[in-house]
């Protein structure tokens, strides 16, 4: 060790340059430091403030998601309950088909077999006699004639026509 008491003038100066470099030194090595810390502190503040937008960003995207999938259900939802009711309607079209051609196949028999007009008639020759019979009274030249009548009965006599003669 160094003994300031046995120390010369020139050993003092030396001591007070090395402690002043040393102290210039130590000053700048500060002075870098603090530089360092709020460079630190800056890029700490601006981390944190991204982690904060993401973070915001994330909670967003997540509410948003949410809503997407709540509308997505509430699609499905809307979707399933029109292809019910397409099913329904579906069913009742061939409800209404069936009962259609039930009716077509019973208009086609009772077109078959003689209505008002034309009962008891069982071959060709009584339906012609028939026929000349009903024109005679229903023609609309005669007092008690009838347009409506006449196409009614011309409508079966044809209908009937086609069944005996086949």
């Amino acid at each position: 060790m160094f003994d300031m008491n046995k120390a010369e003038e020139k050993d003092y100066s030396e001591i007070k340059l090395w402690f002043f470099k040393e102290n210039v030194r130590i000053s700048q090595a500060k002075q870098e430091l603090e530089e360092e810390r709020r460079a630190f502190e800056s890029e700490k503040k601006k981390a944190l403030r991204e982690l904060k937008k993401k973070r915001a960003e994330e909670e967003l995207a997540s509410e948003r998601l949410k809503r997407d999938l709540d509308l997505f259900d509430k699609k499905v939802e809307v979707l399933n309950r029109e292809l019910r009711q397409l099913a329904s309607d579906r069913q009742k079209l061939e409800r209404e088909k069936a009962i259609f051609q039930e009716n077509r196949l019973q208009k086609q028999t009772q077109v078959l077999t003689p209505k008002l007009f034309f009962k008891g008639v069982d071959n060709e020759l009584a339906l012609k006699k028939r026929y000349r019979d009903l024109t005679k009274i229903f023609h609309p030249d005669n007092l008690n004639g009838d347009t409506d009548t006449l196409k009614h009965i011309n409508k079966e006599y044809n209908a009937l026509k086609q069944i005996y003669s086949s």
